[in-house]
Order: C-alpha cells, then sequence, then structure tokens
C-alpha cells in the first residue's frame, strides 16, 4: 500500500508538471500569439572569399599572402593550413622553424549586399628584425585572433590592424567576400 502511494505521488507529480508547461503554450495559442516559431529553409549560396595578411616595415610592403577559396553558406565550411619549414641552422638538420597560417572559417551568411563572416585565425613568423644591439637570432612570433566582421560584397575590408613601434612594422588582415566569378561557356 506504501508503495501504490509512492507511485501515486510520483505520477501526479510529473503529471503537474507537464500541464503546467502546456499551459503557455495554449495560452498564447488561444490570443493568437505563435506557439513556435517556423524554420526557414537554408538558402545555399556560393561565395568566394579572399583572405590577405599584409605585414608592411618602415612605411612599404615587406610580405603579402592572399588566399583565395570558395564557401556554400549553411554548409560545411572550408579551412585552410598553410605550413613552411625552414632550417634554422645550416650545421643542424634539427633546428627547424616552423611559418604556419591557419584559417577555420566558424560562420558564413550573406543578407541583402552585405556578408558576415568568422574567422579564427592562427599564424606563426619568424624574423631576424631584432634591435642591433642584439644578436641576429630568428624572433619567433605567435598571433591569434577571431574576427567576426560584416563586410560589404566585393570589396576588399581591412577586418584587423596591429602597430609594432619598436620594429617599425604593422600587420594587416584584409577580406573580401563576393559572389564567385563563374567562366563563360564556350559557343
Amino acid at each position: 500500500m506504501r508503495t501504490l502511494r509512492l507511485v501515486l505521488a510520483v505520477f501526479m507529480l510529473f503529471a503537474g508538471l507537464a500541464c503546467a508547461q502546456q499551459a503557455p503554450q495554449k495560452a498564447a495559442a488561444s490570443q493568437g500569439g505563435a506557439v513556435t516559431p517556423k524554420a526557414r529553409p537554408a538558402v545555399h549560396e556560393a561565395l568566394e572569399i579572399t583572405i590577405q595578411f599584409k605585414r608592411i616595415f618602415k612605411g612599404k610592403l615587406a610580405a603579402c599572402k592572399t588566399y583565395t577559396l570558395e564557401a556554400t553558406t549553411n554548409e560545411d565550411l572550408p579551412a585552410l593550413r598553410d605550413d613552411t619549414r625552414y632550417r634554422a641552422s645550416a650545421t643542424d638538420p634539427k633546428e627547424i622553424l616552423d611559418s604556419d597560417t591557419d584559417v577555420d572559417i566558424l560562420a558564413l551568411r550573406r543578407q541583402a549586399e552585405f556578408a558576415f563572416i568568422a574567422l579564427r585565425i592562427s599564424t606563426q613568423t619568424f624574423g631576424t628584425d631584432v634591435p642591433e644591439s642584439l644578436p641576429k637570432l630568428p624572433a619567433v612570433g605567435t598571433h591569434k585572433y577571431v574576427l567576426t566582421p560584416t563586410v560589404p560584397l566585393g570589396r576588399m575590408v581591412t577586418v584587423y590592424a596591429s602597430d609594432d613601434r619598436l620594429h617599425d612594422t604593422r600587420v594587416e588582415v584584409q577580406v573580401r567576400v563576393q559572389r564567385p566569378v563563374l567562366p563563360e561557356s564556350p559557343q
């Protein structure tokens, strides 16, 4: 008898909770409100993404890397890995420096003439532009960015810039999102 009462009490408790959750939905429906929003169909659109990394040293362009890739909205988004290894020593083959650029596209949406793009960027670079008082050993720099700009379609826009006044260096990350240019079909 005691077990029956316990089971009955648990059942009544959960039945009451279920009814309490349904009451707001019924009230909203009776007042003309929407119960649940309808999901919009996913739009799949091809877009071309150009990402440019610039390094400006003493006011002059010292290095520029440009990557162009295609992506489709509402699909698995691309990532790129550009890794280069350099020997740091002519005598020791184990002394290696890596120069890496990694870009993950986390989100991509287009609305009218603008595109929202979320990027996770990680770069590792090295250089010997250290002050003259120090020995000319490579200086390794690691930079990580998460950028979430909304950019106008078809225009290259600077979405990140960093100035290093000690070394008179500026780093810029530029992005352009556009509809892909399709080749004309032969006639």
